[in-house]
């Protein structure tokens, strides 16, 4: 950038408020991006992070007051959710289509999903180039992969790499770090870093204890409002040594029903094995999850975490080719999905998406508008997304018998969301959606609970109310539990068991020491 160019105004924001029918999403914000400059957003979840991100890209113009933009600005914005589920005429919400062969023909792959991106913005990305920004992203050994059967963390880098290629003047990202290992934080971490220093301006939404080192001012989002406006330098974070949270009330835990299962062991594994696209992503892999046993699945992205879920949940149809045992019986001796999934209260990032009606693949490239064939839609409020949980089903919910209406308005109350009954789900924070769906994966008081990244998304009051919540369900219900997570501090104190995977092998499985 031309040193004349340096410290102009980017985005100019006087006065800017924003509702949502009765409610206040945003209030008098007054904010001005300068170019070659950055800015850390943070603050609780709900309090409009996401929703100042978009205003800031030129998604959102339905405001008061007043968004000015310099002419010709480039800006993009990466949003914590993906949208590789919506594939053009793939509509369904059978979670288990990416681990079949049928229908994903016609899927592209990484490589082939970032040629699209290329042709699309019109940009002239040479081979040269565009190896050199997979391989940045540590995506181009698994260039050849199904963009629907990648980890959450290599469909996090995926998304990193597409936005890359449009060369943005202004580059907004929504909590970039989730899902990734520690390996790929500190990465990513450097990436943005020289990016800044080479005077792209970012803004960066994300945790308090995860703002690089190259963003100049942080900005504190509370309650739609900003609390507080200071330079990186000036910025302190002080981690609480220990956080206490809202326990409980055992009356409200009184009324959930108790698991009536009867079985010794939830999952034996011998030997087990899968190959997808002719590359083995398990290999010899021996477990056993025992009845009210607590377990966290460790291991890098890519590892094979999410493969092995999709075993126990009955998704992976290599289930049956393989010696697996779910509650005591044999895998394929007679028992359907659903028997297994009656049992099973699960939430991943990957579920979450079937609850994003949205625009397809090729039309959710950063940056671009999407087709008005794919207008976002839910018809599902918060209590229903809850209620989804007794019939397991996924982006839909049928008609609930009194008692389960009562049970699902009565997670609002366990997890602290009353204040979003009767309201859309996509009304919620990221946040509280994913709380809502941990409601979900709970409202049948399953006899095996697999929670993929669960505190995603969630701020430092809701995971510590969260894993409080876990540790008294745990108790109280004799929940088994297998919890995958990658960061350690958020593992709950009940677990006391550990597998380890590697490259798809199991390099540790025994007593988790803390």
């Amino acid at each position: 950038m031309a040193e004349k160019d340096k410290h102009k105004t980017l985005v100019k924001l006087e006065g800017l408020t924003i509702k949502d029918g009765l409610f206040t999403i945003l209030n008098n914000i007054n904010l001005t991006i300068y170019a070659c400059e950055s800015i850390a957003i943070i603050g609780p979840s709900g309090s409009g992070k996401t929703i100042l991100g978009k205003v800031l890209a030129g998604k959102i113009t339905d405001s008061h007051g007043s968004v000015t933009f310099s002419p010709s600005l480039k800006s993009l914005m990466v949003h914590q959710q993906d949208q590789f589920m919506y594939m053009s005429g793939m509509g369904s919400t059978y979670y288990g289509q990416r681990y079949e062969g049928q229908g994903m023909e016609e899927i592209p792959t990484i490589g082939e999903y970032l040629q699209k991106v290329s042709t699309k913005i019109k940009e002239d990305v040479s081979v040269q180039n565009m190896k050199k920004i997979m391989s940045l992203m540590q995506i181009d050994e698994i260039s050849d992969r199904k963009l629907l059967q990648l980890s959450n963390g290599e469909r996090k880098r995926t998304q990193m790499a597409a936005a890359m290629l449009q060369r943005p003047q202004l580059f907004i990202v929504d909590q970039p770090f989730v899902g990734l290992d520690v390996e790929s934080r500190k990465n990513l971490t450097d990436i943005f870093n020289k990016q800044m220093k080479m005077g792209i301006s970012m803004v960066i939404i994300c945790n308090a204890n995860e703002i690089p080192s190259g963003v100049n001012n942080v900005l504190k989002l509370s309650k739609g409002e900003i609390s507080k406006f200071v330079s990186r330098e000036k910025f302190s974070f002080t981690p609480e040594i220990k956080k206490k949270w809202n326990r409980v009330d055992k009356n409200l835990l009184t009324v959930l029903p108790d698991t009536t299962d009867d079985f010794s062991s939830a999952v034996i594994m011998k030997e087990v094995n899968v190959v997808m696209d002719d590359k083995l992503i398990l290999n010899k892999i021996n477990w056993q999850v025992n009845r009210g046993e607590q377990w966290v699945l460790l291991g890098p992205n890519g590892a094979g975490k999410t493969t092995l879920l999709s075993l126990i949940t009955a998704d992976n149809p290599q289930g049956y080719s393989n010696d697996l045992i779910l509650f005591d019986r044999q895998r394929g001796s007679g028992e359907s999905i659903w028997d297994i999934k009656n049992k099973i209260g699960y939430v991943s990032p990957e579920l979450h998406q079937y609850f994003l009606k949205g625009e397809g693949i090729y039309n959710s490239i950063p940056g671009m508008k999407p087709s008005s064939s794919y207008t976002k839609y839910t018809s599902l409020t918060c209590e229903e997304v809850i209620g989804s949980g007794f019939n397991n089903e996924i982006g839909l919910a049928t008609d609930f018998t009194d008692l389960q209406k009562k049970i699902a308005v009565h997670w609002l109350s366990i997890l602290h969301l009353e204040h979003l009954h009767g309201r859309s789900f996509l009304q919620a924070s990221m946040g509280e959606q994913r709380l809502l769906l941990l409601g979900r994966a709970l409202v049948k008081s399953p006899s095996l609970m697999i929670l993929d990244e669960p505190c995603q998304g969630l701020d430092d009051d809701q995971t510590a109310n969260f894993l409080g919540l876990l540790n008294d369900i745990c108790i109280h219900l004799k929940t088994t539990l297998i919890y995958v997570t990658h960061v350690k501090e958020r593992i709950p104190s009940c677990i006391d068991k550990l597998l380890l995977l590697k490259k798809g092998e199991v390099e540790y499985s025994g007593k988790f020491e803390r």
